[in-house]
């Protein structure tokens, strides 16, 4: 579930400088908010909330909506989710200071959930936050939230790392990797809002909720702040971000997991269907596309049932780059890392059949 809310009541400078963490830092779990080592919520909050804003949008569409955002640099660039923005007519950005500035979009990415906006304010109003570093985090280490919740003004909130590596759904369906899970309370409304460690750092942009019932259940996740500096970057210089592309839908889940969720073994339903004991299955390939034209082929018109799943019979790719693939995330990780124009070299399994070397030349993801 994403996190802007909508209904609710009531070319920019490429000359800019993003503040980065130094590297080599301590790691973020080794201090504690309000530990002895570090500053407290309070201090992270009067350090950093001044550079969190209120994302304000209008659309004859849907109507008046918004979410969160947080200042990168002194020119006036704002960096908010994509989900937020999309389709809007005006967008308009409110600083805590109460200061409310119009705002232009520089540049729109859906496939990261990732936007930019430039505002013409005045320099002492732009606080600009410094960006951590997403691979730092562990699992158990503290994080703070500041957003604007349900519009009730800019507010704090603070919890752990529940989670590391994640992959979540992107607005125009393709797969974000490294998301940052969190139990710190998000709702609607945070989208676009930083996810900080105990220093202050922004290391993931609130983006999604896991729920059942539209509030907060104690899964939130967040835009991994390693993707934000490459996108981000992008968007300024060209107000648009290519990612690389192979062309292939994979079964949802590797054949390890397939062979576990059916009750045998990889072995015995490597046996059974014909298929190697790992990897990922290619339900379709897109027709002309990069995996297509290097004679990879997916299983339309040839299901197996296994254990009530219809599991299309398509090539396996069990290694992309001499690694071992165990689900499709792995495939779809490496190709997220790449840009059009790279070669991806893959071990293929046609179903019966021996393995083979084959090399993918990445394309351009098309928009959906």
């Amino acid at each position: 579930m994403y996190l802007g809310i909508s209904n609710i009541d009531g070319g920019g400078s490429k000359d800019v400088t993003i503040t980065e963490a130094p590297g080599g830092a301590v790691p973020t779990g080794s201090v504690d908010p309000g530990s002895a080592e570090g500053p407290s919520v309070q201090e992270v909050y009067n350090q950093d909330g001044p550079g969190v804003v209120t994302v304000e949008v209008a659309s004859r569409e849907v109507g008046p909506g918004g979410g969160s955002g947080f200042v990168i640099d002194k020119q006036g660039h704002v960096v908010t989710n994509q989900h937020v923005v999309d389709g809007a007519d005006s967008v308009s950005v409110a600083f805590a200071s109460g200061a409310r500035e119009e705002a232009r979009v520089v540049g729109e990415d859906p496939s990261t959930d990732l936007a930019v906006l430039q505002v013409d304010a005045p320099k002492q109003t732009l606080k600009p936050l410094t960006l951590g570093d997403s691979e730092a985090l562990g699992v158990g280490d503290p994080v703070i939230a500041i957003g604007n919740p349900l519009n009730v003004g800019i507010s704090v909130t603070t919890g752990i790392v529940s989670g590391v590596g994640r992959p979540i759904k992107a607005p125009n369906n393709y797969t974000i990797n490294g998301a940052v899970q969190t139990d710190a309370a998000i709702n609607p409304g945070n989208s676009g809002g930083p996810l900080l460690d105990a220093r202050g750092t922004v290391v993931g942009v609130n983006s999604q909720i896991f729920s059942e019932t539209g509030g907060f259940q104690g899964v939130g996740f967040a835009v991994p702040v390693n993707t934000v500096k490459g996108v981000v970057e992008q968007l300024i210089e060209t107000g648009r971000v290519e990612h690389g592309f192979i062309g292939v839908s994979m079964f949802q889940v590797g054949i390890g997991e397939l062979a576990a969720y059916s009750g045998r073994d990889a072995a015995k339903l490597s046996d059974e269907l014909g298929l190697p004991e790992n990897g990922a299955i290619v339900s379709k390939t897109t027709r002309g596309g990069p995996a297509d034209e290097a004679g990879l082929k997916g299983g339309e018109g040839r299901e197996e049932d296994v254990a009530g799943l219809p599991v299309p019979i398509g090539d396996v790719i069990t290694e992309v780059r001499g690694e071992p693939v165990s689900t499709p995330d792995d495939v779809i990780e490496v190709v997220n890392s790449l840009k059009p124009g790279d070669d991806l070299p893959l071990t293929v399994v046609t179903p019966g059949e021996e393995p083979r070397d084959v090399t993918v030349r990445l394309g351009v993801q098309p928009p959906e």
